[in-house]
């Protein structure tokens, strides 16, 4: 059995000569003004982890850097590494066993005695350990899924299963209590006891099933399953939402054609999915890659189709809010948040793009375009939808931002890019901490952590010089034959001192409300308590006068009160309007607001008709 290689040094961070082989550190000291985490007894330290083709250890900040006091492996023999849900654990996969440490302080948690594992994922409570392998004679060709219990490292259940990709894996999920598991077989999901696996309990039979999906924990409510079957022939393919133990029917459902595929994503809430779907050829002849849609789908019914025109290259649901993000149509393209209406709120402008991070704590945004694009990112400040800067990261594979919400990590691995293997760290306004040239890099990722433990510092706009130090200029290309000759002087951008210019394309959205201008809500009829002002949309609001000095003062009814609190609200619209048309920027649930102004008219109808 192999251990970890644990060193009682103190030294957190390693340096090699050029001349050796092992990779190479550089971590950026940070001078600027820019936001800082805290650091209190009670926040925990960012940790990452990295596997290359000869190494894998972990790294942990502020300075980042290999920490000899946790586990690493240098012989080659990691062949994958994975850490728990909530980030307790870690799990190094070997070539002959696996080995589940604590991801603090490096201590052997258990050891899973079992050559040419896959895949692994961790149970959400971190008592159960699922590992997949191929078949062999090791295994008799059987029985090559397996459910462990971590703490005694023993076998719970198996079974066979031939095939398994990424896209398809866990194939055994839990809720996030543990209390229930769900499998899919052929045309069926079995449900079992998540303490008792292999127990059927419930099925959900549906003909050619293809994917299913827990929702997260909801606050005492039952678990609901969302499920996706593809288009076959004529038939259209379909999304259900389910709500257990009541399996034998659903609570809503929609069907769709061009769906060969889907990506089903719920929102924070568990109410309600977006589902992406996909097909592999395009029937128009308008792209090689098929056709895309998105659909919402709510646990009450609500249904509709945003009808975008174009692919759609990524769509996720905000942390903290009832909204989601889409990034579509042609290169350059555009990316919009949208409500749970299916109405536009923010355009952030058209640019090559392709991906959508979101912070942990929701307030802001990284826009990148990866893969087939040169890799640029703007970082966006969501409560006063302002660009804070942009920056590159040229074949960047993982991309992730940290549970504090302040660093944001790249990395290019192979074998899908060979070269420059490595990590970058950056925070939102594209200061350097940290870069780590690490040949043959396979996997990076960030420790996940309790976002809530990490306090929201104010964000702090970068300034122009801090702009020119972590952004080197672009030069001006030089023939080589004048490159011995005077050189060129440097084409210069000036950087903003308080946000980058806003994209073409870039707009924020107003609900229109159709009776806003004609709608005059009713007056009290009292010959001298109150007046009507007409405001600057010709939207007719009521006023109340003082009562005079010997005028007894009589209490509100209820009904009054509530009139009073709707006005109010309907005035602060007004303000939010006006900031919002003079140009400033207001935060989202500011703009949720504006957009519930005919919601506000309406109630304020139906108070005053009880007058």
């Amino acid at each position: 059995m192999s251990s970890p290689n644990n060193n009682n040094n103190t030294t957190t961070t390693t340096t090699t000569s050029p001349s050796q082989s092992s990779p190479t550190l550089t971590s950026v000291a940070s001078n600027s003004t820019t936001t800082t985490t805290t650091e209190t007894s009670t926040t925990p330290k960012l940790q990452f982890v990295v596997r290359s083709k000869t190494n894998a250890y972990q790294e942990i900040g502020q300075q980042f850097g290999k920490n000899l006091n946790l586990p690493s492996y240098s012989n080659g023999d990691c062949r994958h590494v994975e850490y728990s849900k909530d980030g307790t654990l870690i799990a190094y996969v070997n070539l002959n066993e696996i080995v589940i440490c604590n991801s603090d302080g490096g201590s052997v948690h258990s050891v899973i005695n079992r050559p040419n594992v896959g895949m692994i994922s961790f149970s959400p409570q971190n008592s159960f350990l699922l590992t997949w392998e191929r078949m062999s004679e090791y295994n008799n060709n059987e029985n090559n899924l397996i459910v462990w219990d971590i703490k005694q490292a023993s076998i719970l259940y198996k079974t066979s299963q031939k095939y398994c990709n990424q896209e398809n894996w866990p194939l055994i999920k839990w809720t996030d209590d543990e209390v229930l598991a769900g499998k899919l077989i052929s045309n069926e999901v079995h449900f079992f006891n998540g303490r008792s696996i292999g127990v059927l309990a419930k099925k959900i039979k549906l003909q050619d099933i293809s994917s299913f999906e827990f929702a997260p924990a909801a606050n005492g409510g039952p678990y609901k399953i969302a499920t996706f079957v593809p288009e076959k022939g004529s038939t259209p393919g379909s999304a259900r939402i389910y709500s257990y133990p009541t399996v034998n029917e659903y609570c809503s459902h929609l069907k769709f054609f061009k769906a060969s595929e889907a990506k089903v994503l719920w929102n924070k809430k568990g109410n309600a999915i977006l589902v992406h779907t996909f097909t592999d050829t395009d029937k128009s002849g308008k792209s090689y890659y098929g056709e895309t849609g998105l659909w919402f789908l709510s646990q009450d019914g609500t249904s509709f189709n945003l009808n975008i025109k174009g692919p759609i290259h990524d769509v996720q649901w905000s942390p903290t809010l009832d909204q989601f993000m889409v990034c579509y149509g042609n290169m350059p393209s555009q990316t919009t948040l949208f409500n749970l209406k299916g109405e536009p709120l923010v355009d952030f402008g058209l640019n090559p793009r392709n991906t959508i991070r979101f912070s942990p704590n929701g307030q802001l945004l990284c826009l990148g375009g990866f893969g087939n694009l040169q890799g640029d990112m703007d970082f966006w400040d969501l409560t006063r939808y302002k660009r804070i800067c942009g920056t590159q990261s040229h074949c960047a594979i993982y991309t992730e931002w940290s549970a504090d919400s302040v660093h944001f990590m790249t990395a290019v691995l192979s074998p899908r890019i060979r070269v420059d293997n490595g990590v970058k760290i950056i925070k939102y306004d594209n200061t350097i901490v940290y870069q780590e040239n690490i040949p043959e890099l396979y996997q990076a990722s960030w420790r996940p952590l309790n976002p809530l433990v990490f306090p929201n510092e104010r964000i702090v706009y970068p300034s122009i010089q801090q702009q020119k130090e972590s952004s080197p200029q672009p030069q001006k290309y030089t023939p080589p034959s004048l490159r011995n000759m005077q050189a060129a002087p440097p084409v210069v951008t000036s950087p903003p001192a308080m946000g980058a210019p806003l994209p073409s394309g870039f707009k924020v959205y107003l609900a229109s409300a159709k009776s806003s201008s004609t709608f005059k809500p009713k007056q009290k009829p009292s010959s001298s308590s109150s007046s009507s002002t007409p405001t600057t949309n010709n939207t007719t609001t009521t006023t109340t006068t003082k009562p005079s000095a010997d005028e007894p003062k009589r209490e509100l009814t209820p009904v009054e009160k509530k009139i009073r609190n709707v006005e109010r609200k309907l005035k602060e619209v007004e303000v939010l309007k006006e900031k919002l048309n003079s140009g400033e920027f207001i935060p989202p649930t500011a703009i949720e607001k504006i957009n519930n102004e005919q919601k506000f008219l309406e109630e304020l109808r139906k108070l005053q008709s009880e007058l």
